[in-house]
């Protein structure tokens, strides 16, 4: 009988193989995923400069080739085709800007976003009916400067404030949603149609009780059957937007179906959930989970997605899951990190080959004092006298580190 599990040397890991154990507890090893398939000779690389050996379940092995991961892509890349016309990465886009360039104008861009939806969700409340023209003028702001550089908006979404959740939610996921459709390879007519269908996800809340919207704690089972439906309010509000294209509609409909049936509102599950549907299920629960809410404490992009990679194929469809947390990176922008020097910085732009070496902002030195001149450091780069890797991800407001300090130099 062939051995299950077998002891390897990093230095003879091959892409298709699945490391099922680390030559240390996962937890100290600071790995995202505890059991996965290596991909790729990046990743391989990187494996090798962080453990000396690893254990393979040699019966998951993917032949020569055809790694399981590219086995998935395939299938999605069928459903882009018949959603979209175009297979997935048809439109490969590349940063023209730095991020340091790109938060400049994404600052501005953010702040006219966010006038417009409070002027739209007035008119909401004063029951007049959606212009598709003004949400298409924040749609396409974000985009374009989202395909220049998707880290500066990434950046920004970490600067939330409680009292205008609803508000920057509309926006980040909009933002988060045209992001992963770049990642994807999207046509802009769909990155359109995705970042508009998000940007609705909770337009129906406006039909909601103020004090329903704002009650600190969680609401009673009552209170959330009430809650629950903001969702046909939504799809009810879209469909009366004139020129709003199905998709639109099928992201506010479905943006609290699960994968595996157990959502809401209709309890729809699997591939029954329209493709952008399932990716709107992803897109509204990453950025609640990451934002401060009255009843609940934001966690670490880095913490939320190892929550959402144990939930694949379960509440979340695996493929776009990958492919998700593949957009974000490990150590999302804006992630707060401490390096193995016990230098403290934060993640301003990912690497988008070696996603373990991002670009990062130091801002506290090896004792935990504020260093007089922010250093940024690339860790794709060798630097002399300096020996920096990440060696964990901290909770937000770690030491006392208030991001708006530091992002915007307020």
């Amino acid at each position: 009988m062939a051995i299950a599990k077998k002891k390897i040397s990093t230095l003879d890991l091959k892409p298709g193989m699945y490391v099922s154990q680390l030559d240390r507890p996962w937890r100290e090893a600071e790995v995202l995923f505890q059991g996965f398939y290596v991909n790729s000779l990046e990743q391989i690389e990187e494996l090798r400069n962080k453990f000396r050996f690893v254990y393979v379940d040699t019966w998951r092995d993917i032949p020569p080739g055809k790694t399981k991961l590219a086995i998935k892509e395939d299938t999605l890349d069928e459903e882009l085709r018949n959603l979209c016309g175009h297979p997935k990465r048809d439109n490969v886009y590349k940063d023209s800007t730095s991020v340091e360039e790109e938060l400049v104008i994404a600052q501005e861009v953010h702040k006219q976003a966010t006038i417009t939806v409070g002027e739209m969700m007035r008119n909401l409340q004063m029951g007049q009916t959606l212009k598709l023209a003004m949400i298409h003028d924040v749609v396409t702001g974000l985009m374009e400067s989202i395909l220049r550089n998707p880290d500066a908006f990434s950046w920004l979404m970490h600067l939330k404030k409680k009292d205008t959740y609803s508000y920057t939610h509309s926006i980040d996921t909009c933002a988060l949603a045209v992001t992963f459709g770049r990642h994807l390879g999207l046509p802009h007519e769909s990155l359109i149609s995705l970042g508009t269908g998000a940007l609705l996800f909770d337009v129906g809340k406006v039909k909601l009780p103020e004090g329903l919207l704002n009650k600190p704690g969680r609401l009673s089972p009552e209170e959330f059957q009430i809650m629950k439906k903001h969702v046909d309010y939504g799809v009810d509000i879209v469909g009366t937007i004139k020129g709003s294209g199905m998709e639109m509609v099928d992201m506010v409909r479905a943006h609290h179906e699960r994968f595996d049936g157990s959502g809401y509102p209709l309890g729809t599950r699997g591939s029954d959930i329209p493709l952008f549907g399932r990716m709107a299920g992803i897109l509204d629960w990453y950025d609640a989970i990451t934002s401060n809410r009255s009843y609940q404490q934001a966690i670490s992009p880095h913490q939320a997605l190892r929550v959402l990679y144990n939930a694949r194929d379960k509440a979340f469809q695996e493929e776009l899951v990958e492919q998700f947390i593949q957009c974000l990176g490990v150590y999302p922008t804006g992630s707060l990190v401490e390096m193995i020097s016990g230098e403290v910085g934060i993640v301003i732009a990912q690497n988008r080959v070696r996603r373990l070496r991002p670009k990062i902002m130091l801002i506290l030195n090896h004792n935990k004092v504020a260093l007089e001149n922010f250093e940024i450091v690339d860790l794709d780069r060798e630097l002399p006298g300096k020996n920096l890797e990440i060696a964990k991800v901290l909770p937000p407001g770690a030491y006392g580190i208030n991001p708006k300090e530091y992002y915007l130099g307020e």
